[in-house]
């Protein structure tokens, strides 16, 4: 895992402590275990982050630093994690969540037209909330559950890797 970058990052953060849009925040940003750079702080930022970013919420950086809080793991890597789902991808991801709701619970899905608009999409969201809301939640936790555990098996992995190579250049 890019634990120099991670930390180096978090310094960064500990430093910006006295800009003005901070100042409410001086007591969370002195408690190190929100920048700790450790496998069980960054892998759970990780799997909160990619939970957040697949539910068709607003606000999704918000919602994860708040969710990051409460949990308390890594902030910066809950933060850019949430945004695993772009703004480019939501839609195709929404309606994929869509299709698998309406499945899931047995209900013909609705046409979607060729372009989407906000319009339609409030229009048409009284019908599709159900299968939605549901397909977005088994997507975030198969998305958060394959993060979680693929992050902390490839931090074992580094972990162990940097260990044998450390021995190695020990013994020889």
């Amino acid at each position: 895992m890019p634990r120099k970058f991670l930390r180096r990052i978090s310094r960064q953060y500990r430093q910006n402590e006295q800009a003005w849009y901070l100042r409410p925040f001086r007591g969370l940003l002195r408690q190190p275990m929100y920048f700790a750079v450790n496998r069980r702080s960054v892998t759970g930022a990780l799997a909160i982050g990619a939970f957040i970013s697949m539910l068709p919420v607003p606000v999704h950086t918000p919602l994860a630093v708040v969710c990051a809080l409460l949990a308390g793991v890594n902030l910066g890597v809950a933060a850019l994690a949430a945004w695993l789902n772009s703004p480019l991808t939501l839609i195709p991801v929404f309606y994929f969540e869509y299709r698998l709701g309406a499945r899931l619970l047995g209900m013909p899905p609705q046409a979607w037209p060729d372009t989407v608009s906000w319009a339609w999409l409030q229009a048409q969201l009284g019908l599709i909330w159900r299968p939605l809301f549901l397909g977005a939640l088994i997507a975030a936790t198969l998305t958060a559950a394959i993060i979680y555990f693929g992050s902390n098996a490839l931090w074992r992995w580094s972990s162990a890797r940097r260990l044998r190579r450390r021995q190695a250049r020990q013994r020889g």
